[in-house]
């Protein structure tokens, strides 16, 4: 009995340590059951983030891209505004245009100067009011056709034609006959 009484031992031995075992697989599954929950609940709460901060990044994005229109709508006005009255961008346009034509015209008489022609001041003083006094006639005269491009934009940009730069000569010789 004595083989009998040791194989019982070893048996309840091994029962004993097959329950433990089983005890300890129980409660690994059950922490991993805790932690596959976790992670599905930390992949949905980033799913979640994302989710917000691509709607709000969106937002801003579509934010900027209002602004920046508003912004150029109101850069295009400013420029549409100053080229026909004469403010902003285009004024500036015109006192270069000023200076060059100054300059020019001062070159022109200290040329005559030096070469002791005066015919050829009083020819150039001659030919600009010659020109302006034909722009304002044939602008007054509707005698639009018979004018250049820059004598008709000149004109528009008098008149207020909005968009007159873009103009053909058909185009401008038609809104300054109405």
């Amino acid at each position: 009995m004595a083989k009998n009484a040791k194989s019982n031992k070893v048996e309840v031995e091994l029962r004993k340590r097959v329950a433990d075992l089983e005890k300890a697989l129980d409660g690994v599954s059950g922490q991993l059951k805790k932690a596959r929950k976790d992670a599905d609940k930390s992949r949905a709460d980033a799913e979640k983030a994302i989710r917000k901060a691509t709607k709000t990044a969106q937002r801003k994005i579509s934010e900027t891209a209002d602004s920046a229109r508003g912004d150029l709508e109101r850069l295009r006005a400013s420029v549409t505004r100053g080229s026909s009255s004469g403010s902003g961008t285009g004024a500036t346009k015109k006192s270069t245009t000023r200076k060059t034509t100054a300059r020019k015209s001062t070159a022109r008489k200290s040329t005559a100067r030096k070469t002791g022609s005066p015919s050829t001041t009083a020819k150039t003083t001659g030919s600009s009011r010659t020109t302006a006094k034909k722009t304002t006639a044939a602008a007054s005269g509707g005698a639009y056709a018979s004018m250049t491009v820059a004598e008709l934009r000149k004109a528009a940009q008098a008149k207020g034609v909005k968009g007159y730069s873009r103009l053909s000569k058909s185009e401008l010789v038609n809104r300054l006959g109405s």
